[in-house]
């Protein structure tokens, strides 16, 4: 029981660190490439 939980533990730190790189990668991407910012946007 305690192996499965700090597996799923484990996967969903994987996940949530990963979904939050992909989207700090992303923002920058669009700020720094496509010149958008929240101001522009706006």
């Amino acid at each position: 029981m305690d192996e499965d939980t700090s597996k799923t533990t484990k996967t969903v730190w994987f996940w949530a660190i990963g979904l939050n790189v992909i989207a700090w990668g992303g923002y920058l991407v669009l700020t720094r490439v496509m010149g958008i910012t929240f101001d522009s946007v706006r």
